[in-house]
């Protein structure tokens, strides 16, 4: 009997421990403002449960690594940018990150941007690999099915304003960049290019062209003009951002000088007639839609003023006088 009641008693003070430890660990936290924490891919629990531990948002790393193992879903937290707020338990933690209950990151990506800003913005913004992305933008599976014209997805990547989860996968990433360009490409402007005797890939090439030499917007339709009278009578295109996108950029502050536009590139549209290979940045509607449908004009040629504008002309005469023009004014200042 006596034999009984020990046993009696101590199996009520397991279960008054175990209770007290479950409570201890279960006990919850109250925040008052909402806790954002990144889960990055390859983050074990032990890296989890120091991130977890450092925004406050669990009482003990090692009860985080046991219950996790416990519930056998150590190995299956799921990578992401996760807001906690309110009333959370462990378990409720736990939870949430087994389940992928991610918030969405917005990211913003400009019009005329080339894929060599756009990789390290997504990869400072959603976690993504940029070797990954720059891997992914030569693909030949996705430029067969997307972009069978091009070398690169260079162009065909929509800028736009989206919402992604942190850590999403760089395939699925580029196809939702893809599917905004294809997307716009309605058959209304498919048929416009029909009609110009152009391909989507020559369209998007001139309005990458456009994208770029036009800083005030209004005068795209000007531009996309002149580069057509001189495409239609066999001009070189002679246009600057075609040669710093054959250089691969310029360092900031360094303007073209004469030596860059003998640089041997077939982008140099300086030295090689037609449109160059393929774009040279991420074109947006108004740029595409400039290309389709130029503004009738006779210029020939266009300068930029120092202001954002430029000045066209019809002769080189002119072209020359308005250059030194500008020079003159620029001297002034």
């Amino acid at each position: 009997m006596k034999f009984v009641v020990i046993l009696f008693v101590i199996l009520v003070l397991a279960l008054l421990a175990a209770a007290s430890i479950g409570y201890w660990i279960e006990r919850p936290i109250v925040l008052d403002t909402s806790v954002d924490i990144t889960v990055a891919p390859g983050d074990g629990t032990r890296e989890i449960a120091v991130k977890l531990d450092s925004a406050g948002l669990i009482h003990s790393q090692r009860a985080f690594r046991w219950m996790a193992r416990w519930r056998q879903i150590d190995r299956h937290l799921r990578p992401g940018r996760y807001r906690f707020e309110g009333r959370l338990r462990l378990s409720d933690v736990l939870g949430i990150l087994h389940d992928g209950r991610a918030v969405t990151v917005t990211v913003t990506i400009p019009e005329g941007w080339t894929i060599a800003r756009i990789a390290p913005y997504l990869a400072s913004e959603l976690g993504v690999s940029v070797d990954s992305f720059l891997t992914l933008t030569e693909d030949q599976g996705l430029l067969t099915e997307w972009a069978p014209e091009a070398r690169s997805l260079e162009g065909y990547l929509w800028p736009d304003t989206y919402k992604l989860f942190w850590g999403v996968p760089p395939r699925e990433l580029s196809l939702e960049l893809l599917r905004g360009s294809k997307n716009v490409f309605v058959d209304s402007l498919a048929a416009r290019a029909v009609q110009l005797s152009m391909t989507r890939h020559q369209v998007l090439t001139l309005a990458s062209m456009i994208e770029a030499e036009a800083a005030d917007g209004a005068e795209r339709g000007l531009i996309s003009g002149v580069f057509h009278n001189r495409l239609r009578d066999g001009w070189l295109l002679q246009c600057d951002p075609t040669v710093v996108y054959a250089l691969g950029g310029l360092p900031p502050g360094r303007s073209l000088v004469k030596d860059d536009l003998a640089f041997d590139s077939p982008y140099n549209t300086y030295l090689y007639p037609g449109l160059p290979p393929g774009p040279i940045g991420n074109p947006g509607l108004a740029s595409i839609i400039a290309a389709l449908y130029p503004d009738s004009t006779d210029a020939m040629y266009f300068v930029a003023d120092g202001n954002g504008s430029h000045v066209f002309s019809r002769t080189l005469n002119q072209h020359n006088a308005a250059r030194t023009q500008i020079k003159r004014d620029q001297r002034r200042r």
